[in-house]
């Protein structure tokens, strides 16, 4: 049995006549007034004070960085996430970009990699990559968008 943790997923709308269930997610970044939880993209270029405490597990790791991105990521539960655990250090504010370029090298160094599928990423074990569906997305170079 493959257990999944779906970190970042928007909470699902409610039906007609239901008012919206409130569970503010530990890492959410901020609140609408309407008390859901919204994910908020930082401006291009802005800088954040990485704090992240040593040996970070893997779904601290990865909350973090939903947090910050507003990407959603699927964590399965084949992979304990005490079983992997990161310690970054940056000594300088560091920009979204480069944060998620760390967190993919932190996930290099325990074996691990991202990849994206019908709207999340996935994280898997590097050496079962080749096992998993990777879409190959071709760009129309003859397209003038």
């Amino acid at each position: 049995m493959l257990g999944l943790a779906l970190i970042g997923a928007p909470a699902s709308a409610p039906r007609a006549g239901e008012r919206a269930k409130s569970s503010p997610a530990p890492s959410a970044p901020a609140s609408r007034a309407d008390g859901g939880d919204a994910c908020r993209r930082m401006p291009a270029g802005k800088r954040l004070k990485l704090n992240l405490k040593p040996n970070t597990d893997l779904v601290d790791l990865v909350s973090w960085i939903s947090a910050i991105t507003c990407k959603q990521f699927i964590v399965p539960g084949s992979i304990p996430p005490q079983s992997k655990t990161v310690t970054i250090v940056s000594p300088r504010p560091i920009t979204v970009a480069e944060a998620y370029d760390l967190f993919l090298e932190a996930l290099e160094s325990v074996g691990l990699t991202v990849y994206g599928s019908h709207g999340v990423m996935r994280v898997v074990e590097t050496a079962k990559i080749s096992s998993h569906p990777i879409p190959v997305v071709i760009q129309d170079l003859d397209r003038q968008d």
